[in-house]
């Protein structure tokens, strides 16, 4: 049976091999695998830029927290810390515009009028077939204010460093930190 097998895989071969410009066949198929392959991947990173990350106000709270209370826990003797944030407003877009002036001049009496009328009017752009404005910058909300309570707060030294940790970090003013001790 096993010489069956192997005189049939080798007649299936030898048949292949009689076939005129098979290399050219095999070079062909092997292409448009790759053509195939190649043009799955481009569709995919293509649909990945066209979906935007963008924070909401919270989110980015949560993140500054996070990164925060990370950051905090490693100053030495501060032992176990949590960080509240919060912000002066939410997130702010600047939105690409189209400006147009149109300025009109009259003349009565010898006294010339000039009136200047500026339109300003947000760009859209159609993304699968919804209207979205395009957003030259995404400015992130200040933070107002930051409680920190941390287990070794009660030391003045550790104290001071979180203090000035959280300004260098946030830029925000000595006034608007208040640190506690906790359990």
């Amino acid at each position: 049976m096993d010489n069956k097998k192997k005189e049939s895989k080798f007649a299936f071969v030898e048949k292949l091999k009689n076939i005129k410009h098979f290399e050219i066949i095999v070079v062909i198929v092997f292409c448009a695998i790759l053509l195939l392959i190649y043009a799955s991947t481009f569709n995919t990173k293509k649909s990945e830029n066209n979906t935007s990350t963008t924070l909401t106000t919270e989110e980015y709270a949560t993140y500054l927290e996070n990164k925060l209370s990370n950051v905090l826990s490693h100053i030495n003797g501060a032992g176990n810390v949590s960080v509240m944030v919060t912000l002066e407003c939410g997130v702010e877009y600047v939105y690409a515009t189209n400006k147009t002036e149109e300025t009109t001049s009259s003349t009565v009496s010898g006294t010339t009028t000039t009136q200047t009328t500026t339109t300003e009017e947000v760009i859209l752009v159609s993304v699968s077939g919804k209207a979205s404005p395009i957003i030259l910058k995404e400015n992130l909300p200040k933070v107002s204010g930051v409680v920190i309570v941390a287990s070794g707060a009660n030391n003045i030294s550790v104290r001071l460093e979180l203090q000035k940790a959280v300004e260098a970090l946030l830029e925000v003013e000595e006034n608007d930190i208040e640190i506690l001790v906790g359990k």
